[in-house]
């Protein structure tokens, strides 16, 4: 059975003459007979009693009639509802997201100004990690992602840099070192640090840049939170190596130190997609959501 079969029966019923139904839907009578005989026959039941001057309804059309018109417009529900989706005025996004994001991108703000913009798309938040995220993206199973670009194998990704900031150290805002100008790297063998343990790309910057310099430092505190971090700093249990814009609205200050033959590495904080194919994105409300983030990133910028 065939909607254009349905179609062509719903106005058969309707016009109770099958030439005229046949100019009602635009083909000749002889294509519409056919098409209604088929259906007859798929039905097992005759939908029409006929004579010379019009065709009326049998007890099986009767039947048939209302059912038959609630296809049709579940069908046009349907097809409402899809162009809506491609169009971006309705739909579901997924968006996801690391710890440490930098203050200067608020996301909810960012989901709160598409959601009022967009009050018929369903708006999903969590926490992953960056690992699973790029999986997660190629797989469809999320539409967005925010994380550091030095955690992510771009390879089938879209990525727009959001936020750009260089590693700094840090101390609590009363820090001994805090004012204190060009103070040599070696000096910092000298200072206990608060540290993420190692499945963070922060630890493994802060490791490399040790590395190079040839110094070593004392980890007095491991913790696999970055806010709890920050928070054994401020409290002076030791210093830090954090990108600069993620100390924002904390009670601490960036060390004036200076690196042998290099600056300090530059953190970015990337939004991240799976590429489209054939031209056409997967998830047209999530092109939507990309594009209000890109605009928001070139305003702040």
């Amino acid at each position: 059975m065939e909607i254009r079969q349905i179609e062509l029966f719903v106005a058969a019923a309707e016009e109770q003459h099958f030439t005229k139904a046949a100019e009602r839907c635009g083909i000749v009578q002889s294509g519409l007979s056919s098409a209604i005989r088929s259906l007859e026959e798929e039905m097992g039941a005759s939908l029409f009693i006929r004579n010379t001057r019009r065709v009326g309804l049998s007890p099986a059309g009767q039947v048939f009639l209302p059912e038959a018109r609630r296809v049709l417009a579940a069908m046009r529900a349907a097809k409402r509802s899809i162009g809506e989706v491609q169009s971006g005025a309705s739909g579901r996004i997924v968006v996801s997201m690391v710890q440490s994001l930098a203050p200067s991108l608020d996301i909810p703000r960012l989901l709160h100004e598409f959601r009022t913009a967009h009050p018929n798309v369903e708006i999903s938040v969590r926490e992953t990690r960056p690992s699973e995220l790029s999986l997660e993206l190629r797989r469809g199973s999320v539409d967005v992602a925010f994380m550091p670009s030095y955690s992510v194998n771009h390879s089938g990704l879209d990525v727009l840099s959001v936020v750009s900031s260089p590693m700094t150290i840090v101390g609590a805002a009363d820090h001994r070192l805090v004012g204190e100008r060009d103070i040599p790297f070696e000096a910092m063998s000298e200072e206990p640090f608060v540290d993420l343990s190692t499945r963070w790309g922060l630890r493994q910057i802060a490791d490399q840049i040790f590395a190079s310099q040839g110094a070593h430092r004392t980890t007095t505190f491991e913790v696999d939170e970055f806010s709890l971090l920050l928070q054994f700093v401020e409290r002076g249990f030791g210093l830090a190596m954090v990108p600069r814009a993620l100390i924002a609205n904390h009670r601490l200050a960036a060390l004036d130190v200076t690196l042998q033959n290099r600056n300090f590495p530059v953190w970015e904080l990337g939004m991240y997609s799976a590429q489209q194919r054939d031209g056409l994105p997967a998830n047209p409300v999530a092109q939507k959501f990309r594009d209000a983030v890109r605009r928001s990133v070139t305003r702040v910028a």
